[in-house]
């Protein structure tokens, strides 16, 4: 599980330092120095972002669970990136967005998640059934 976890947090760093990048490019006053840090730096949340998707393979926790875990750990972490990087004012409009973004987000995955469990569960099901009635 760690090694996954690593390998995930290491494809979240480049997609964070991606995400820093576009920041770093928004601002009006740009300079190598600050763009390096915002790119570097931005590639935090990422890693964790990404790699504490492992939190899904936990097989003793319910879907719910596992997603609203993950939630919690990548809007905290989103949110402490956001102010520490400046990225935008808190509590700004775009804190606002941002938020709803994330948890419209979080719904619609966990729907498709669900959904897509639910028509396994059915279709194991009738595999089951089948094999009850052929009697082997």
């Amino acid at each position: 599980m760690y090694k996954k976890a690593l390998l995930r947090g290491l494809l979240g760093y480049i997609a964070g330092c991606m995400i820093g990048l576009f920041f770093a490019l928004q601002r009006e006053h740009f300079t190598i120095t600050a763009a390096l840090s915002q790119i570097l730096l931005g590639g935090i949340p990422g890693a964790i972002a990404c790699g504490s998707t492992v939190i899904y393979d936990i097989e003793k926790w319910s879907l719910l669970r596992a997603t609203f875990t993950h939630f919690l750990v990548v809007i905290g972490v989103t949110f402490l990136a956001c102010f520490v990087l400046n990225w935008f004012p808190p509590w700004s409009t775009a804190f606002w967005i941002m938020l709803a973004v994330e948890v419209i987000g979080y719904i619609i995955i966990w729907l498709m998640i669900y959904l897509r469990y639910k028509a396994e569960v059915r279709n194991l099901n009738k595999l089951l059934e089948e094999k009850h009635k052929t009697g082997k």
